[in-house]
């Protein structure tokens, strides 16, 4: 009796854990769920003419260092690796410009950048000024 007892107890378990439900694990994933707010101190400095001095300025203001820094890829890549891919041409600068203010992914890989929507265009033009002006 003892041992048909042990028995159903030991077949009852085993088919209570057997038949336990798995949730599925979830993947990563690089996808933004949500825009980063990012606060820009206000910049007194109005820019008419962009200079790489002024894009210099606006990059330490804002939060680009933590992804990118002059010499070494980080998150994003590196502003050396920007400027040798890029001509330092207006075209070229006005397309970054857009880039920094409207975001982007792919051209470096599949972690977007951010969008900078609260910076101008003139600052913008500026910031890509000073990274295209690293090239050797």
């Amino acid at each position: 009796m003892k041992k048909q007892v042990f028995l159903i107890a030991l077949l009852a378990f085993a088919a209570f854990s057997c038949s336990k439900k798995e949730t599925p694990v979830e993947k990563e994933s690089n996808t933004m769920l949500e825009e980063p707010k990012v606060a820009v101190e206000e910049q007194n400095v109005k820019v008419s003419v962009p200079t790489p001095e002024s894009g210099l300025e606006f990059i330490n203001a804002s939060d680009c260092r933590t992804c990118h820094a002059d010499d070494t890829k980080l998150i994003g890549p590196a502003y050396k690796d920007v400027a040798a891919k890029y001509e330092n041409t207006e075209a070229n600068r006005k397309m970054l410009a857009e880039k920094i203010i409207k975001g982007g992914q792919g051209v470096w890989g599949e972690i977007p950048m951010a969008p900078h929507a609260d910076l101008t265009q003139a600052q913008a033009e500026a910031m890509a000024m000073y990274v295209l002006s690293l090239k050797k």
